[in-house]
């Protein structure tokens, strides 16, 4: 996970610092569910589509 924040940090440019830390945090966080929501939603819209076709 500390890699993956890493990568996530770098990718996007963010600042390093301490007083910095805590947004860069609260946006990776932010993100990650998102991401999750994204894939949840996106997988149950697939179910529906595939069951009508069924």
């Amino acid at each position: 996970m500390k890699r993956l924040y890493r990568t996530f940090k770098d990718w996007l440019y963010l600042p390093d610092g301490a007083s910095n830390e805590i947004f860069n945090l609260l946006l990776f966080g932010i993100l990650a569910l998102s991401s999750i929501v994204a894939i949840v939603s996106f997988t149950r819209t697939l179910g529906i589509f595939l069951a009508l076709f069924r």
